[in-house]
């Protein structure tokens, strides 16, 4: 999800707060990362971006008059890595949006949230293998087999809440559709946010995030100390992203089959949201997770590069996350009355250092009373 949607529910107007992240994002990019731009562009072999297009747009004829290139797009070295990555940009990209339209089902760029990222940074992983030797790139491959770690936890998720069906579709999505009917939105509006924003900048952003592999082109690349302690970070992060996801699915599980059965509910099963364990300490420890991730795979390009241009992804997403926690928690306290009282005894973000006794939710955390009434342990 991402931050318009929490701007759909709030009191300024879409367009003006879209206007003003875009604005944002563009004078962070100006200011801060211009002149590192630039010299990118010239270490990559072009004077400026008009430069650039013009490539991409010579490797998209080379794609169209050689289409089994596109299975292995290194075969040629002729073949930029700058046009390979901005043409599955655009094809995904377009993708997303015909399969929105046809659909009506928002979730489309949902579905290449876990898939493209790793790709791309196995696309960078392999142009600089070739060029310089797997060998002299061994950071990198570790950067690589780091992402797709990430995305295979990410679409084994997925798969598991049927997000690859037709049908499925997130309900914030949902939520944001009836919030667009409710303010008698045109269509040609509702259709301008899906095409700019949940596919042209999602997009865009999933290859944000690989950016500081691109920041690390043509450098040495060999494994460092640091590079292997940041590597085990991010892979900590992926595995407590992990056992929240567990503990949230094991929650709900054991609460709608108390459901089913007729059982009569107690504690956070009556309240309707876990706010034991790992969501003792946040609210949102997933977000927290898949937020520090992605500085963790920016700090990677800081160690040799130092402040670059590539933080951008990092930023946005955490714009992103910010906006989808607000919309979360906005439907959250219409569904469940005591979550306003959660909210101010449990941080959203920021985790709470005082509660340092975790308990992970089990079986062991569930019983079954003599008058049928199933329970949280209190932690």
């Amino acid at each position: 999800m991402n931050v318009f949607a929490g701007a759909v529910s709030a009191s300024a107007p879409l367009s003006a707060q879209m206007g003003f992240v875009f604005v944002i994002i563009y004078v962070s990019f100006k200011l801060s990362f211009y002149n590192e731009y630039k010299s990118y562009l010239r270490k990559m072999g072009y004077e400026n971006f008009s430069e650039c297009f013009h490539q991409m747009v010579s490797d998209g004829k080379y794609f169209l008059n050689n289409p089994k290139s596109l299975m292995f797009p290194f075969s040629n070295l002729e073949i930029g890595l700058i046009g390979c990555l901005l043409w599955l940009l655009l094809v995904s990209a377009l993708f997303c949006w015909i399969m929105s339209i046809l659909t009506d089902n928002l979730s489309q760029i949902d579905r290449f949230w876990s898939i493209l990222p790793p790709l791309y940074s196995w696309i960078i992983t392999v142009h600089e293998g070739r060029a310089h030797g797997f060998e002299n790139v061994t950071s990198m491959v570790g950067m690589s087999i780091a992402a797709s770690i990430w995305g295979a936890r990410l679409t084994f998720q997925f798969i598991k809440k049927d997000g690859y069906s037709l049908k499925g579709e997130d309900y914030r999505w949902k939520y944001i559709k009836e919030e667009f009917k409710k303010r008698n939105c045109s269509r040609i509006l509702f259709h301008l946010f899906n095409l700019f924003f949940i596919v042209i900048y999602q997009s865009l952003l999933l290859l944000l995030l690989v950016a500081p592999q691109l920041v690390l082109v043509g450098k040495n690349l060999k494994m460092t100390m640091i590079d292997g302690v940041l590597l085990g970070a991010y892979l900590g992060l992926v595995i407590t992203e992990t056992l929240a996801d567990l503990q949230q699915q094991d929650f709900q599980y054991h609460k709608y089959k108390a459901i089913d059965n007729g059982l009569e509910l107690k504690g956070d099963f009556k309240d309707g949201f876990c706010r034991s364990g790992l969501f003792g300490i946040c609210r949102h420890p997933n977000f927290v997770c898949e937020v520090l991730i992605w500085w963790v795979f920016a700090s990677l390009s800081l160690t040799r590069c130092g402040l670059n241009w590539s933080l951008i992804g990092a930023f946005n997403l955490t714009s992103l996350f910010t906006g989808s926690q607000d919309l979360t928690e906005q439907i959250s306290c219409k569904k469940y009355p005591k979550y306003a009282e959660y909210q101010k005894s449990v941080p959203s973000f920021i985790p709470n250092v005082r509660v340092l006794k975790l308990s992970i939710l089990s079986d062991d955390n569930y019983k079954i009373t003599s008058n049928n009434a199933i329970y949280c342990k209190e932690s």
